[in-house]
């Protein structure tokens, strides 16, 4: 049995443990004490992360991982690009909400929250590494967070009272400086901070 990880051969303290979800964890571990996490598991040729079941023998394990900061800056860059249009989506959205009748309004509801759910997502995964390595955006990103989540309750709430007014007001008044206000956020500080930790390794 080998075991490589990052193109090197992992020495265990003892024999090699059999059992392949052991040797996950004893990766994960030590490569979580060192900043890194891992993006691929491959056991005998198949990515156990992706399919989800680990087998109970191996011959050969194969691991690849990412510092936390790459695995980040991934992350927002891919999440960045997938909201690229999400700003004039919404603006358009605001624009039909009082004119056009509430039931098509209604309808696009899912629609709506699909468009801010990449969003809220964001945000929501970038906490526990704002809270891990307290980089110096963090307590504008906890703002910007609170804030984004306070205003998508008070939009649902709208939704749920058959309220166009109280839609379109807390779109335009609240939710879209938010979303502006965090993109700015992302493209000056947060992904430049990434940027310079690759790039520094």
């Amino acid at each position: 049995m080998t075991v490589i990880a990052d193109g090197e051969d992992v020495v265990f303290d003892g024999d090699i443990p059999t059992d392949p979800s052991h040797v996950y964890d004893l990766l994960m571990n030590a490569l979580s004490e060192n900043g890194r996490a891992v993006v691929q598991f491959i056991v005998d040729g198949v990515d156990a992360v992706q399919s989800g079941e680990f087998p109970a023998t191996y011959e050969k394990i194969e691991v690849s991982s990412l510092s936390h900061d790459e695995l980040t800056l991934r992350l927002v860059v891919e999440s960045m690009n997938h909201l690229s249009t999400a700003e004039k989506e919404f603006e358009a959205y605001i624009r039909n909400i009082l004119s056009v009748p509430w039931s098509e309004v209604f309808k696009r509801m899912d629609e709506f929250i699909n468009k801010v759910q990449p969003f809220a997502d964001l945000l929501d995964n970038l906490s526990p590494y704002a809270q891990t390595y307290q980089p110096p955006w963090r307590e504008p990103l906890e703002s910007v967070t609170k804030e984004q989540a306070d205003s998508l309750g008070t939009i649902l709430t709208a939704f749920q009272q058959g309220n166009p007014a109280c839609l379109s007001d807390e779109l335009s008044v609240n939710f879209l400086p938010i979303f502006k206000r965090a993109r700015k956020l992302f493209s000056e500080n947060i992904i430049p901070f990434l940027k310079e930790k690759v790039e520094a390794v």
